[in-house]
């Protein structure tokens, strides 16, 4: 008795295997360009080109841009596709909020758990940071202070922590290049506090911890206002100024054509 002609199409057909490394490296890449703001705030993702630019599958590119979203680094809007997130004060101030709690979680679970030897490492590695802040520049520095959190926090022992903490440096990259960018006094008292909190640390001093960093965080988040209106000006006015120098640039060429000849 012969089987059914759909069931043999059924036996016959080659699973499809999705390759995560593909998904996994191209949402690294779209990710990097995120938080970078290579997508201009606001603006509509270009499946078609992303898809033709990294040579993968619409399946492939839309599951790295859905990682993107669940992460809040891109938004869906249903029948318009994929969207950069504007800049927003108030998404700015949430998340500076959300660091300070997650990171002085993790400070009261790196006092319980985190070896001497752990501590002294973190403080090692800013120590060296210090002795060459001279000669790095300011998108060194901000990789430096992310490491140096990404670094705290891993202290806490707890990797779901340290998972969404890096969700938060991701979303707040650009914000941070600007905080540190625009005060560098602020910045020697600001980078003066990683020392001060790994100390407090060491000495198993939770309060006194728990104070420092939250004091170092929250001169940021005071600052939310003012670092958001930078980022916008960074992303619009530059880029109107752009398009208006391409216009004046026009009008001189326009000037300098010759007259037409009379008859």
């Amino acid at each position: 008795m012969k089987a059914p002609a759909n069931q043999l199409r059924r036996a016959t057909r080659v699973p499809t295997v999705r390759d995560e490394s593909n998904v996994q490296r191209l949402y690294l890449e779209l990710r990097d360009r995120a938080m970078r703001y290579d997508f201009k705030p606001g603006s509509r993702i270009n499946e078609k080109q992303l898809g033709e630019q990294f040579g993968v599958a619409r399946a492939t590119l839309r599951e790295a841009l859905n990682r993107l979203a669940a992460e809040g680094l891109l938004e869906f809007v249903l029948n318009k596709g994929f969207f950069r997130k504007a800049i927003s004060v108030n998404e700015v101030f949430d998340l500076y909020q959300v660091r300070i709690a997650l990171e002085r979680r993790a400070v009261l679970l790196a006092i319980q758990r985190a070896s001497d030897f752990d501590i002294q490492s973190v403080k090692d590695f800013w120590v060296g940071v210090m002795k060459q802040s001279e000669k790095l520049t300011t998108g060194d520095m901000v990789l430096a202070d992310e490491d140096f959190h990404r670094r705290l926090v891993s202290l806490s022992k707890n990797k779901e922590l340290m998972s969404f903490v890096d969700i938060v440096a991701r979303r707040i990259h650009v914000a941070r290049h600007v905080d540190i960018e625009q005060l560098s006094s602020w910045n020697l008292t600001s980078f003066d506090a990683h020392m001060n909190i790994i100390d407090f640390i060491a000495q198993r001093k939770a309060e006194e911890a728990l104070r420092a960093l939250t004091d170092h965080i929250d001169m940021s988040l005071k600052r939310a206002i003012e670092i958001t209106k930078e980022m916008v000006a960074r992303f619009f006015l530059v880029e109107a100024s752009a398009s208006l120098q391409a216009a004046e640039q026009s009008s001189i060429v326009q000037i300098d054509l010759p007259e037409p000849s009379s008859a």
